[in-house]
């Protein structure tokens, strides 16, 4: 059973006590502010941004790591980048519940997260880490990410590191 999936009806419970999990976090990441619907909107919310967002969205969907009914990590995959997202978000970002660090389950995420890019034929994945989050570096560069450059968020004031990762499989080894 494939722990990283899109959420559920049945998921409710578990992503409200991931909301919860994140309450003393000082690091905002992707879906973790309270839900302004009902849960089942917030599904068809979720969707409606993974195939036709409004500008100035783009095409992302958000897959969480869900192990024994507890989601302990989410991963937005941007399938297209607009110019803010070139600049500074990048195609992926990720969060692990803080309970959940150090497990390995970034690594988990983003390695599945890049089979998905690569299924959609995107042969280049941009991935960007603030300059403080050391871990997430590491994480990035055990995936195949090569450092580009440092860039500093107009919105956050937050440096940022910029990684590429290329999906391109070497055709001797499939």
């Amino acid at each position: 059973m494939d722990k990283l999936r899109e959420l559920k009806l049945e998921d409710e419970g578990a992503f409200r006590a991931w909301l919860a999990a994140w309450q003393d976090e000082p690091v905002q990441v992707s879906v973790t502010q309270p839900i302004q619907t009902s849960f089942p909107e917030f599904l068809q919310q979720l969707h409606q941004n993974s195939v036709d967002p409004k500008p100035p969205r783009v095409p992302a969907t958000k897959y969480f790591y869900i192990d024994e009914g507890i989601i302990k990590g989410g991963i937005s995959c941007r399938w297209a980048l607009n110019a803010y997202l070139r600049n500074f978000g990048g195609h992926i970002g990720y969060g692990i519940v803080p309970a959940y660090r150090k497990r390995g389950i970034a690594s988990e995420m983003l390695r599945e997260a890049l089979e998905k890019f690569h299924q959609r034929h995107i042969k280049r994945v941009l991935i960007t880490a603030e300059v403080k989050n050391v871990a997430s570096q590491k994480t990035i560069c055990r995936a195949g990410g090569v450092y580009e450059n440092t860039v500093t968020d107009p919105e956050t004031g937050e440096a940022l590191r910029r990684y590429w990762i290329t999906l391109e499989k070497n055709s001797q080894c499939e």
